[in-house]
């Protein structure tokens, strides 16, 4: 899949989510494979103001890790955007698809949706300011009443971004309900840059059936690789033919392990212990006692007293 003059290898990428892709989980997704990994979204004014954010450390990360901006002002999202492409961003993706009531009542985000005139002015400001591939993440509509996708992505690619991602619900949905793989379709037939669906994808069945239904040219993966960091990879060989019978192997408890111990190299004792909360509840989703494991370990403060806590809890087979 081509992205602006960039070759990536596959057609599986990592989606941004907030309080998730962090440098340590994106570190273990691309251990597994992915086509590229997206950092959280990056507040442009944070940037424009000089702050560093964490999440743009690129420490160990040998596959293409595209920025995420948001915001509602061109200049400054410009500026923001020549700021990452300084500090080693493959692209500069803009968010016009976060549903999240106090980013959409600021302007940003989806709200942008029910402004083209602006979402358009934005794409312009941010390529003139860079030199790098970008592209930008919408959703379907503001609402089901509103579902302009295929419309801004013409304007999107006529301002000069490189690819469009396409979250196929609307933002009134949030991730609730089924995906649009019409809508999709329609978004695909409207531009000729690349289009990567976003939504539903948690199996390597659901990636190939929302590429083959839509005629996009590549899945965005979230929340199906919450717990699951392998997913993406497992996708990305399901789609190119290769490797399927000799899937990666890997123990859950060392995995995890090696996860925690990356977070807390990362930041903070605390700050590690309480970002690891919400991934030990994902990783532990299905097994066994489940619910009596996260009990126990969200009141846990010590990173030894957790790490203790998962192996004891965390199978040591080795599973694909």
């Amino acid at each position: 899949m081509r992205i602006g003059t960039f070759e990536l290898s596959g057609k599986v990428v990592l989606a941004p989510m907030a309080g998730v892709t962090d440098p340590p989980f994106r570190r273990m997704v691309q251990r597994f494979g992915v086509s590229a990994l997206w950092t959280e979204m990056i507040s442009a004014r944070g940037i424009a103001e000089g702050y560093a954010f964490r999440t743009m450390e690129l420490t160990g990360h040998t596959v293409p890790t595209i920025f995420q901006l948001y915001g509602k002002e061109p200049s400054v999202m410009g500026e923001a955007a020549r700021a990452v492409q300084n500090r080693g961003a493959f692209a500069v993706d803009i968010n016009m698809g976060c549903p999240v009531k106090k980013v959409v009542r600021d302007g940003a985000g989806a709200a942008l949706m029910k402004n083209t005139r602006l979402a358009a002015k934005i794409v312009a400001a941010v390529r003139r300011a860079v030199t790098i591939p970008v592209t930008v993440k919408i959703r379907a509509g503001w609402d089901e009443a509103n579902l302009n996708a295929p419309d801004l992505a013409r304007v999107i690619e006529a301002e000069g971004a490189d690819a469009v991602v396409v979250h196929s619900r609307a933002r009134s949905k949030g991730h609730s309900g089924p995906v649009s793989l019409s809508l999709l379709a329609e978004v695909k037939a409207k531009v000729r840059i690349p289009v990567l669906g976003n939504g539903g994808v948690f199996s390597e069945a659901d990636a190939i059936a929302m590429i083959q239904r839509s005629g996009c040219d590549g899945v965005m993966i979230g929340r199906g690789a919450l717990g699951r960091p392998w997913v993406p990879g497992k996708v990305m060989r399901a789609l190119s033919g290769t490797d399927t019978a000799r899937p990666n192997q890997f123990s859950l408890r060392e995995l995890i392990c090696d996860h925690y111990e990356d977070e807390l190299h990362w930041i903070d004792r605390a700050t590690a212990v309480r970002r690891m909360r919400k991934h030990l509840v994902w990783y532990s989703k299905g097994l066994p006692t489940a619910a009596r494991f996260r009990k126990a370990v969200l009141r846990l403060e010590e990173p030894d007293m957790v790490m203790e806590s998962v192996r004891e809890f965390f199978p040591a087979d080795v599973i694909a």
